[in-house]
């Protein structure tokens, strides 16, 4: 006995062994070696749970949503007290567009879960999701109202009323279609699986074995699948076939225009039969920019962006605007994922009353992505400028940082850490104009670099809709023109974004707090500051472009060799640019 618990020690011990391989692959952002150390721990000890729910969240965040998903139907199968691990089966059900099958778990949840805030949630989603179904069912009963010969639209009835569980509904319908269209033998197996969750099992194996012996090799195998491999016998009976409709019904019973269909399923929610139809639509009209865009569309709901990409590229040469801009708009959300070559313009000009006059900041960057390279390279040429006024008014006082006047040109290179983080740094030749103190040369080595992250929570500003938001800019920056000298500094803005007017003009309201420190403890790079701002977007600004006024009390944290004394106002004014090309 003593022996078999020392073995179970001993066993148990291996796979957490393994499974702590898998933590540390996980915290470093290495997702597929997590994933395999997770596998395995479970292979050695599959009663591991807090290793199978990590394993689900993790191939999640790998994309696996429907191995994911299966993990966690795992997860409350064990466990049905387990109702965290419920819902995000019913969400990523949805997600894999199993919407029976969600909408079955969220109603579930909303009823019968212990948690409030699981109860809420699943009410939440449940009603998202059977809304769009309820209106569809009442959508497609008034067009089957209208036209009882259009088998397309029982069809679309039925597949809504399944998804929906008004089996008997549904299999109204389903058999409908198939007697309108006989020869479209798929409708069997849809029927047969309603009849099955009915109860129907006679109707449903002779519905499968008519779908066997009269329709395509495909169709057979579907239909053999239904009935666990065993093909039908020669005594079994098959449903009696339906006759050819006359030439004038038929025509009566033809299905709508592709375009028409794909529109009607995609408000039902249908999206893969959307697609098919504004797929067929393209290729009977190559030249129909509203179908080409409709295509795009529904592609990218299917996460087939890069077949998206294409279409967004025809339709937005349309030449109705509203297609041209919605396709236009499209493509740039999807371009940054597949482009290889792009240019970057930034430039920011603005006012301080604390330094008392103007200054500008701007790059053009032109970057290339390199399939197998771990970085991307790019060609920058930066602009730093003060206006003479600054520049007399504290000559000898105003920091270098502020003061560069210089054009740089430089080689470098980035690399995407994450969604809102990269890492970049660059080398080149500062040259500078103007003025100059006496100890500055004309020209000199110059590399920078750093890590960047930006990142935003709620209404941002470009939302169109009103509510609260955070903003954070994060960076740590090397600079070898400031001796070598490291800065780090963090800048907020928290408050609210007002709604768009129907002239395009968008604000924001909000509190300014700002920390920025140094590795040399220079007066000018360690301070704190806090304020009130405003920032303005709309039609009076080109696109990329917004205004923001700010006013802020400031200390420095070091005072050695400070001119200016340990605290300060200033009010800062200027105008913000960011233009991307592909």
């Amino acid at each position: 006995m003593l022996s078999a618990l020392l073995l179970l020690s001993f066993w148990a011990s291996g796979a957490a062994a393994i499974a702590d391989r898998g933590y540390e692959a996980l915290r470093a952002g290495r997702y597929d070696e997590a994933v395999e150390a997770f596998s395995r721990a479970l292979s050695e000890d599959p009663g591991l749970r807090h290793v199978r729910k990590d394993l689900a969240y993790t191939l999640l965040r790998r994309g696996d949503r429907e191995e994911a998903r299966d993990q966690f139907d795992r997860l409350r199968r064990e466990d049905p007290s387990d109702e965290t691990s419920a819902l995000e089966y019913a969400f990523l059900c949805y997600e894999t567009r199993k919407v029976q099958e969600a909408r079955r778990t969220f109603h579930g949840l909303r009823l019968g879960a212990r948690d409030e805030n699981v109860r809420r949630a699943a009410a939440e989603a449940f009603e998202r999701v059977d809304r769009p179904l309820r209106e569809g069912i009442e959508q497609w009963s008034e067009a089957v109202r209208r036209a009882p010969q259009q088998w397309s639209a029982h069809e679309e009835l039925a597949r809504l009323a399944e998804m929906r569980d008004e089996l008997t509904l549904a299999a109204e319908h389903y058999e409908l279609a198939w007697k309108l269209r006989p020869q479209k033998y798929e409708l069997l197996i849809d029927l047969a699986r309603v009849w099955k969750e009915l109860g129907r099992e006679a109707q449903a194996h002779a519905a499968l074995t008519t779908a066997w012996r009269r329709g395509s090799t495909r169709i057979g195998e579907l239909a053999r699948e239904m009935m666990q491999g065993r093909a039908p016998t020669a005594g079994d009976a098959e449903l009696a076939v339906p006759a050819e409709l006359p030439a004038v019904e038929a025509a009566a019973a033809a299905p709508l225009p592709p375009y028409e269909m794909g529109e009607r399923s995609l408000a039902a929610s249908f999206v893969q039969d959307a697609y098919r139809y504004f797929r067929l639509a393209v290729e009977e009209n190559p030249d129909d920019a509203r179908a080409q865009y409709m295509l795009g569309v529904t592609a990218n709901l299917l996460k087939k962006d890069q077949e998206a990409l294409r279409w967004f590229a025809r339709a937005r040469r349309a030449a109705d605007p509203d297609i041209a801009a919605r396709a236009q708009e499209g493509y740039l959300a999807l371009i940054p994922k597949y482009s290889r070559f792009t240019t970057d313009v930034w430039a920011i000009p603005f006012f301080s009353s604390r330094w008392r006059g103007g200054f500008a900041y701007g790059q053009v960057k032109s970057q290339w992505r390199l399939r197998g390279l771990p970085v991307s390279p790019y060609l920058s040429l930066r602009f730093v400028g003060d206006t003479a006024g600054a520049r007399q008014a504290a000559r000898a006082a105003l920091p270098l940082y502020l003061s560069e006047k210089s054009v740089i040109g430089a080689v470098g290179a980035s690399r995407v850490l994450h969604p809102t983080t990269f890492a970049w740094f660059e080398a080149g030749r500062a040259f500078a104009y103007g003025e100059q103190r006496f100890y500055e040369a004309r020209s000199r080595w110059d590399a920078r670099g750093g890590i960047s992250m930006l990142k935003g929570w709620g209404r941002l500003l470009g939302s169109r809709e009103k509510g609260w938001f955070h903003e954070l800019n994060l960076d740590g920056v090397y600079a070898s023109r400031f001796r070598h000298d490291l800065l780090v500094y963090a800048q907020n803005r928290s408050g609210y974004t007002l709604a768009e007017t129907p002239s395009g003009l968008q604000a924001q309201i909000y509190l300014v707090w700002n920390v920025t420190a140094d590795r040399r403890s220079e007066y000018w790079g360690n301070f704190a500051e806090a304020g009130l701002g405003v920032r303005l977007r709309g039609a009076f600004l080109s696109p990329g472009m917004s205004w923001r006024a700010e006013f802020v009390r400031g200390a420095h944290l070091r005072n050695e060799l400070n001119p200016w004394g340990p605290n300060y106002w200033d009010f800062r004014t200027g105008i913000w640019y960011a233009h991307t090309r592909y």
